[in-house]
């Protein structure tokens, strides 16, 4: 199937799911900088509670190399969610999504989420006393586990807005928000 037969059908599907939209985008327009896993670090209550969150998600080094070996890429905005079953929807979405797109012949593809994985309450993560990077084999759901985009060191605002998406500080907490996720196609 070609590339963009798959992006038309991944879109749609994405959509149909819950997407308010989604942009092609190229892998080279998706920023990756040092300071945003800090953030994740020093004033995220999730640092080291879910082994999709830091220090087990991949450092902003690491992303970066492994961008480099990808061209395209799908952006999809999620609008309005802001409950944690709402955010675990995003992540079973970007699961079924990444899956379509392996099976289309996009062996390659890979998903980001947003926000921490919810699928275990508690995570597996919040038992471990010495995390290493080895510590991850104890997650209990690893093959639909994905990093969150700023997890990895992604700057999601400077990603979206390259993209032409308009995104906002949250100023108070429990307003709605904007997520962004991200496909790696190739």
């Amino acid at each position: 199937m070609r590339l963009d037969e798959v992006i038309q059908r991944i879109c749609e599907l994405a959509e149909e799911k819950g997407a308010n939209s989604t942009k092609f985008i190229s892998a080279n327009n998706i920023i990756v900088s040092d300071w945003v896993r800090q953030k994740c670090e020093y004033g995220c209550k999730g640092y080291a509670t879910h082994f999709t969150c830091p220090p087990y998600s991949p450092t902003p080094e690491e992303t970066r190399t492994r961008l480099a070996s990808y061209n395209n890429a799908i952006l999809l905005e999620f609008i309005g969610l802001k409950e944690k079953p709402e955010q675990q929807k995003i992540h079973n979405i970007m699961f079924e999504l990444e899956k379509e797109a392996y099976l289309s012949g996009f062996y390659k593809a890979f998903a980001y989420t947003t926000g921490p994985c919810r699928t275990c309450e508690p995570c597996w993560a919040t038992k471990v006393e010495k995390p290493n990077k080895f510590s991850k084999r104890e997650c209990k759901n690893q093959k639909k586990a994905r990093p969150a985009m700023e997890a990895c060191g992604i700057d999601v605002f400077q990603t979206v807005r390259k993209a032409g998406y308009d995104i906002d500080v949250v100023r108070k907490e429990g307003e709605c928000f904007k997520n962004f996720t991200l496909l790696l196609l190739d």
